[in-house]
């Protein structure tokens, strides 16, 4: 079945809603900002992160701001990701009809990269100027510079970006180009003037000069540039150490386990939850059962009839149990965890608990208990989801087994709850709506709860957007 999205004008209203609401709660608490760069169709059209500079003194007090503002929206804070020492990304989501709409704050201060300070918050919010709309964005140098510094230190430009460049170039062409002799040489500064000034847009091929000669423009850039004092740099990067332990220790991906009897509509859910999940992390890894990297001769046919092959004997099974369980050991440690802290999504349809309520799918005629207590000393998921119906119903759905195994199968798979952390679960005898925002109320909960957390903040009325009938 599939779901009805939300339309392009009730996303772009709800993202509005949500970018005021943040604007708001900046100028409420008097927090000086500076939105740098994509500002021209706010609020109306935001189409990616909301890029913006405040002060090194701000960041101490931003988590908080950026929770009250979740909250007065209506919407919940669910994700926060230090990706640089001065830097953070903030997630923002709204679910209403099993549809989410996002908010993504992305915060600096002082603009570091590569050893160099390219741009001073001081100096960029004391230039700062009100966009019609009302919000403050940098003065046109200082937007030129910012996302000139960004995308030659990236290395990539495309039509977008190019097309941004040349917007800010023009506000004022003069002071844009005095910045420019300031981080190139000349030679650089006629190639790049050359393709802002074209008419003909990226297809110019003054910009393709650009393009060819991106990797050189980078390194004149880093050379003409100062670097920051060593100490400084040492502090650097002692900060940074630190940031990076922190993320190893608490990761910002999410790994969820879908687990249910045939018929219970697995399929459906696990398609909507990605999809609407997709802008909470940086990737969405699906794996059906095992962990690790997908062979290239994965089967990928549907399995139409699991109970017709024989059970194996003890001794075969268990040899069967403990090659399964290395695969999440090993699997585990050496793919779904570097993910996990790549704040990556991870979903598994099914999970090595599965054997325990059908056995009989996986041939197992072994104990049980020893597959519980391997089950016990593997890394588990965050959350667990298994989708419950009654008999009847799953068999209406799928008639792979008898309706006697259909209701054993229903009562095993509820008897696994307890062997989760946290698990839940979730009624499928009722519209797929409904089933779908019962698994977001709880994925959402449990992002925000854990953000909450991390970030050492007690709003008395966390959680309370969520789930409301």
């Amino acid at each position: 079945m599939t779901l009805k999205p939300h339309s392009k004008a009730t996303e772009q209203a709800g993202n509005q809603e949500m970018f005021e609401h943040m604007i708001r709660g900046f100028e409420t608490a008097g927090m000086p900002y500076c939105l740098l760069a994509g500002y021209d169709g706010f609020p109306q059209h935001i189409p990616s992160d909301i890029d913006f500079m405040v002060a090194p003194s701000s960041n101490a007090q931003l988590p908080a701001l950026i929770s009250s503002i979740a909250q007065n929206s209506g919407s919940n804070l669910i994700q926060h990701l230090q990706h640089e020492t001065t830097a953070s990304y903030f997630v923002l989501a709204k679910l209403k009809d099993t549809n989410i709409t996002y908010l993504h704050p992305d915060s600096s201060s002082d603009y570091h990269r590569s050893g160099k300070r390219w741009l001073l918050a001081e100096t960029l919010l004391e230039n700062r100027r009100r966009h019609p709309q009302g919000f403050w964005i940098p003065s046109a140098a200082d937007a030129f510079s910012y996302y000139l510094i960004k995308k030659l230190d990236k290395g990539s430009l495309n039509a977008t970006q190019a097309n941004e460049l040349t917007q800010r170039y023009h506000e004022d062409s003069k002071s844009c180009r005095e910045r420019l002799y300031k981080l190139l040489p000349s030679n650089d500064v006629a190639l790049l003037e050359a393709a802002l000034n074209t008419k003909q847009g990226f297809e110019a091929a003054e910009w393709r000069k650009v393009e060819a000669n991106l990797s050189r423009i980078k390194q004149d850039m880093h050379k003409k540039s100062d670097s920051i004092p060593l100490r400084e740099r040492w502090q650097g990067w002692l900060a940074e150490a630190q940031r990076v332990w922190l993320r190893m220790r608490e990761p910002t991906g999410l790994r969820i386990a879908f687990l249910g009897p045939d018929g219970s509509g697995k399929s459906t859910v696990i398609d909507a939850v990605m999809q609407q999940l997709s802008q909470s992390f940086r990737n969405v890894e699906y794996r059906h059962l095992r962990p690790g990297r997908l062979s290239k001769h994965s089967n990928t046919v549907p399995v139409t009839d699991p109970h017709a092959k024989p059970l194996r004997n003890k001794i075969g099974s268990h040899i069967k149990l403990l090659y399964f369980w290395s695969q999440y050991l090993v699997g585990n440690l050496s793919w779904t965890y570097p993910r996990y802290v790549r704040s990556t999504l991870v979903i598994f349809d099914r999970y090595f608990h599965d054997l325990l309520a059908d056995p009989v799918r996986y041939r197992y005629g072994g104990s049980l208990n020893l597959a519980r207590q391997l089950g016990h000393t593997l890394m588990q998921p965050d959350l667990v989801f298994i989708l419950d119906a009654p008999a009847e119903i799953l068999q209406s759905r799928k008639q792979e087994v008898s309706l006697a195994e259909s209701a054993r199968q229903r009562l095993s798979y509820q008897s696994l709850a307890k062997e989760f952390n946290n698990a839940h679960i979730i009624n499928t005898n009722q519209p797929v709506e409904q089933v779908i925002n019962d698994v977001l109320c709880k994925v959402l909960g449990f992002m925000e709860t854990r953000t909450y957390q991390r970030l050492r903040l007690t709003p008395t009325n966390r959680g309370l957007n969520l789930c409301k009938p």
